[in-house]
């Protein structure tokens, strides 16, 4: 098992992907940190104290480290990395969390369900483990919400609670009281405390055990 890397790294920003007005992929160095796809860092500008949890977003095997960043109009990092350009430098700790994949799951059928930035780690495990059997259903407020789901392909799934488009209009946990679940799927959930709350219940309902349903809670 990874140990946690105890001291903080400053990593330069490479780049920051601006996806929507109030979200960003913000790319920086690696440093040397290694982690497990699912696992969480520490992130903060160089110099703050203030740091905040994000999954990592890019694949195990990349040469940069990648976060998904969602901006809080009261928040006191989020809206600071989003503002970050190239050459810039934010200070990394971790990896944490035990949110992963092991080989043994990887042979199942899985089903992602994510809320809003709560994807990150979804987009990790299809970056590090090619061959996945997935279904990625992704609950947004609004259609342009999508993050970079061309990642996907046709196993992305978008259900769109306030716009007309996507693939399903409403809320996930709608979605999910119509479909069909083989018993022996892996379910994993991220994202907004109430979905999974919910999402846990309605699987559980549909026949999953209880192992069988793994947790990650964003906020």
């Amino acid at each position: 098992m990874l140990k946690p890397t105890k001291k903080r790294k400053a990593c330069e920003v490479l780049e920051v992907r601006h996806l929507t007005e109030s979200t960003a992929v913000v790319r920086f160095e690696r440093q040397g940190l290694e982690f497990e796809p699912g696992q969480y860092i520490r992130v903060g500008m160089d110099g703050d104290p203030e740091i905040r949890d994000y999954s990592v977003y890019s694949g195990a095997d990349s040469d940069w480290l990648e976060v998904l960043v969602r901006r809080v109009e009261d928040g006191l990092v989020s809206k600071q990395l989003c503002d970050l350009e190239e050459g810039d430098v934010v200070t990394v700790g971790g990896p944490y969390g035990h949110f992963k994949l092991t080989e043994i799951v990887r042979c199942e059928p899985l089903l992602f369900i994510a809320t809003g930035s709560g994807i990150s780690p979804y987009h990790s495990f299809v970056e590090s483990y090619p061959g996945l059997q997935y279904r990625l259903i992704h609950g947004t407020a609004k259609l342009d919400e999508a993050y970079e789901a061309e990642a996907y392909g046709g196993n992305y799934f978008h259900c769109v609670s306030r716009e007309e488009g996507g693939d399903f209009r409403g809320r996930v946990t709608e979605y999910l009281r119509e479909l069909e679940i083989p018993r022996e799927t892996h379910a994993f959930l991220c994202g907004n405390c109430d979905m999974i709350y919910e999402a846990f219940d309605l699987l559980q309902a549909r026949g999953l055990a209880t192992e069988n349903i793994h947790t990650e809670v964003y906020f």
